[in-house]
């Protein structure tokens, strides 16, 4: 077990619990869209951007109460336990399964790989606070089905964490997921594709009214890994051929701010910033004080100069737009996977390491209790034209750091491909947890890369795939089911010619209340 799973034990039974404000985890899947939908619906603070998460209950909504909004008739109350002259809340327990016959499928799904057979993740745990502390240890055991690489069964520290929380600030010692941006599938820069990394964050749980408006951020000092026993799924899921004089290990540092103003308060615009660098020796560290927190950097190249700490970096704007008499969202981000020289290198060339994600989402009531939702997003991470003259390589790997932007070899941003180009359509018919939907999605994998012998250098084969999907959820008692059933059809299959790889992905998560 690790430090964290330590630390965050000695807590929960340390400090009693007052039930205020707690997250709601990044991925919990029946729950996590859902609270969203309430928004949308009216039914759940405005000022919360969804944008900077995972967002927090809070004292006149708690976790039982949005339970109990999103489901009526569920009526729900926590369990607790009582010893020691302790106060315990159980966590849910959530088990998700999921299942790739034929070929690697599916992303944002945490610890899970990205490989083909049977996968699995459970996890459950326990909650406390106390004035300022609070604690949460939820671990995660998770077996891996790793394709031609050793099977693995893990107990990871999962949505653990441990710190204080004051004046609507935390500070804490986490091993998370984290989500940054607007997209609901994609997020440029941290979402829940990968395992949660161990990490020292500083961060808003309740927006900060600063006059002007009100702002939502997080700090975050971490660590990533590798696993060199796996392939990479920026490597085309092989093994890479690391320089392994380099540490093993990598420091991530990497900032979220998001900015709602006062006269637009149904607006919010922001602002995301990582790094990654090899750790370095003390000395190198003393020697460039800005290696600990490189996001404070200048945003143009020419002020700073950090070529010789083996360091990549990713930045992005993003908006999102609420209309509350619509039911509806509007949301963009737009992002570059390498520094700007300078505002000349930035106008003259644009679109250069360049990617992108919009979306809507559009819920129409039929009922008091029923609603359809209609979501569209599109992200593109495919190089842009300019790479004829300067290649800007694929996103999450510029070419200073070998393992990409990864944790134990997982993307931590877009889970559908460091190249790739992603179209998604759902309509689900929602009432309460009780849920029936479809879903289409289309992946151009890698369409430009530097391969083909045309004019403009394309791949002569394309390979696309095209996914159809149900997707239903139900609640009995106090078990919620959330299952999806994909059929993908590949056309070019790994861009072979006439090559036609169909899969059936299928991905249940069961969600236990106590």
């Amino acid at each position: 077990m690790t430090r964290l799973h330590y630390i965050t034990f000695f807590f929960i039974f340390l400090y009693q619990n007052s039930f205020s404000q707690n997250p709601i985890s990044v991925g919990f899947i029946s729950i996590d869209e859902q609270v969203r939908n309430l928004q949308l619906l009216n039914k759940f603070d405005s000022n919360l951007s969804f944008s900077n998460r995972p967002i927090y209950t809070s004292k006149q909504t708690s976790f039982d109460q949005l339970l109990n909004t999103i489901d009526p008739q569920l009526k729900y109350q926590s369990k607790q336990i009582n010893t020691w002259k302790v106060n315990f809340r159980l966590l849910p327990v959530s088990l998700t399964q999921k299942m790739n016959p034929n070929r690697p499928f599916g992303w944002n799904d945490q610890a899970l790989g990205f490989t083909k057979g049977y996968q699995s993740l459970l996890t459950s745990g326990l909650m406390a606070d106390l004035g300022i502390f609070h604690a949460q240890y939820q671990p995660e055991l998770v077996h891996y089905a790793t394709g031609p690489f050793p099977k693995k069964t893990k107990l990871l520290p999962g949505q653990s964490f441990v710190g204080i929380k004051y004046a609507k600030l935390a500070l804490s010692v986490s091993s998370e997921n984290l989500w940054w941006g607007p997209g609901r599938y994609a997020s440029l820069l941290m979402s829940n594709n990968a395992q949660g990394f161990e990490h020292l964050r500083l961060n808003t749980y309740q927006p900060i009214d600063i006059g002007i408006g009100k702002i939502e951020f997080s700090l975050v000092l971490g660590r990533m890994t590798r696993d060199t026993t796996f392939g990479f799924e920026n490597n085309s899921l092989q093994k890479r051929g690391l320089n392994y004089s380099l540490p093993s290990t990598r420091q991530f540092n990497g900032v979220n701010v998001v900015y709602q103003p006062k006269i637009l308060k149904n607006i919010f615009i922001g602002l995301s910033r990582s790094f990654q660098n090899h750790e370095l020796s003390k000395a190198e560290y003393q020697a460039n004080f800005n290696a600990y927190l490189p996001v404070f950097n200048d945003l143009f190249k020419n002020n700073y100069s950090d070529d010789s700490l083996n360091k990549d970096q990713i930045l992005s704007l993003f908006t999102r737009w609420l209309f509350p008499k619509s039911n509806a969202e509007v949301y963009f981000e737009f992002g570059y996977n390498d520094a700007k020289t300078n505002i000349r290198d930035l106008l003259i060339n644009t679109t250069h390491s360049s990617a992108y994600t919009f979306g809507f989402k559009k819920l129409q009531l039929l009922t008091d209790t029923k609603f359809l939702d209609l979501g569209f997003e599109a992200t593109k991470m495919s190089q842009s034209p300019s790479y004829l003259q300067r290649s800007a390589g694929n996103w999450y790997e510029h070419g200073q750091v070998q393992e990409g932007f990864t944790n134990n070899n997982q993307i931590i941003g877009v889970g559908a491909g460091q190249g790739n180009d992603l179209q998604t359509i759902t309509l689900n018919l929602r009432e309460g947890f009780h849920t029936f939907g479809l879903k289409f999605q289309h992946i151009a994998n890698k369409p430009y890369l530097e391969t083909g012998d045309n004019a403009v250098q394309l791949r002569n084969t394309k390979w696309n795939d095209y996914v159809f999907g149900i997707n239903w959820g139900h609640r009995y008692h106090k078990i919620i089911i959330n299952a999806n059933l994909e059929w993908v059809n590949a056309k070019n299959y790994n861009w072979i010619i006439g090559s036609r790889q169909g899969d059936l992905n299928a991905f249940i998560n069961t969600i236990f209340l106590w």
